[in-house]
């Protein structure tokens, strides 16, 4: 699939989704996501592009070809429910099947698809009468009714609280379990992205910024754009000096610290980087590490964090102070102040399990532990952006 219109919400996108994927659409408001949603389901007409499904053209514009919303086998479900509140639940269903299965039919097909959602005995009921939870699950079934052959969710788990957002989390894991075809989620939240998603397009302003696996973005953004994008809270500056072995200087301070990184051969000696290493690459310490077998000495100049004269023995040992941590449930946020060149911070979820047992407190010397395999390093273009090194791009935005 591939959309472009100049406006009035500008497009550039490409797009692919397989038949047993969950593609979800993350981007700022704005973006475009929801007006990608509506091209596929043909309610949005653009002047330039293409969508196919299974071969089958449902829109081309240099050949013509523009299918009828009605013709289009989607099954869409929106963040507001959409139901008709004069129907009942089993209505509403019936309503979406098409015409040609004939009333009975439509009705048998009505209550097995809310059977298959766990709301038999409810389909008598209309919406007002139903929880936030089992609404959606009426407009799922809805959507399911259509027999479509491509699947849009608009923010479908966003109006409800968390505990019924897992619990529609669940619906949609069974529901995938016994069908299967290409869904297309758009979402805010990165999290729910991560969690439900195989893959995630990064939008912003209307154009694809990254396509991939949830992991692959998340650990690997293109440039510092996406990394903030997808919740990466510290984006760093740095030097990339290719040593033996690699290393990347911290800030552009020459007495800055030196972390260890990976050399995978794309950058020059001295190119400037911006760079971001995921929570789960970093590990906190309460007292100095010792050196991992798997890794040799450090940088020439000392260990992250430390004087020539005072190197602990692991790789990129960063010495900071616990200036505060955030508690909210289960997770607890420290936010690091680097001891040494540069006056930097890095924030670092842990347990609140964790936290208790280490008896973490604010004003507390800690090390934090940076995996040089989890450094992900960004080149950076005249004018300060963050670009993608070669071969590195999209990954992509395939068509």
């Amino acid at each position: 699939m591939r959309l472009r219109q100049a406006g009035p919400i500008p497009l550039d996108v490409s797009l692919e989704c397989a038949p047993d994927e969950l593609l979800a659409l993350v981007g700022p408001s704005g973006s475009g996501k929801t007006s990608v949603l509506r091209a596929i389901a043909g309610l949005l007409a653009v002047p330039d592009g293409h969508i196919t499904l299974n071969g089958e053209p449902w829109f081309d514009a240099q050949r013509g070809i523009h299918m009828p919303a009605e013709r289009r086998p989607v099954g869409m479900v929106f963040q507001q429910y959409a139901l008709f509140p004069h129907l009942s639940a089993a209505d509403n269903v019936r309503l979406a099947v098409p015409r040609a299965h004939g009333p009975a039919t439509a009705r048998e097909i009505a209550h097995k698809l809310l059977r298959d959602m766990r709301l038999e005995g409810l389909a008598a009921r209309r919406p007002q009468d139903l929880s936030g939870g089992e609404r959606q699950r009426v407009a799922l079934a809805r959507a399911l009714a259509r027999e479509p052959r491509v699947l849009l969710l608009d923010e479908a788990f966003s109006a409800v609280d968390q505990p019924t957002r897992h619990a529609l989390y669940d619906e949609l894991a069974r529901l995938r379990e016994r069908l299967s075809l290409p869904i297309i989620m758009v979402t805010h939240d990165v999290r729910e992205a991560r969690q439900l998603a195989d893959r995630m397009s990064i939008l912003e302003r209307g154009r694809t910024l990254q396509d991939g696996t949830p992991e692959a973005v998340m650990s690997r953004p293109r440039n510092a754009r996406v990394a903030a994008l997808v919740g990466l809270r510290d984006i760093h500056t740095g030097v990339f000096l290719k040593d033996q072995p690699a290393c990347l200087r911290w800030g552009d301070q020459p007495g800055a610290i030196q972390l260890r990184t990976i050399d995978k051969g794309r950058l020059e000696h001295g190119t400037p980087v911006r760079w971001v290493i995921p929570g789960e690459h970093v590990q906190l310490h309460v007292a100095p590490p010792r050196h991992p077998a798997e890794w040799p000495a450090a940088c020439a100049t000392g260990h992250a964090g430390q004087g020539a004269g005072d190197a602990l023995a692991a790789v990129n040992v960063v010495r900071c102070m616990l200036a505060r941590l955030s508690r909210l449930g289960e997770i607890t946020t420290l936010v690091c102040q680097v001891a040494t060149e540069p006056p930097a911070v890095l924030h670092l979820d842990v347990t609140t399990r964790q936290a208790a047992e280490l008896q973490l407190a604010a004003g507390q010397t800690a090390w934090l532990e940076l995996d040089p395999r989890g450094i992900h390093i960004m080149p950076v273009r005249s004018g300060g952006q963050a670009a993608a090194p070669a071969g590195a791009a999209n990954g992509a935005a395939r068509q």
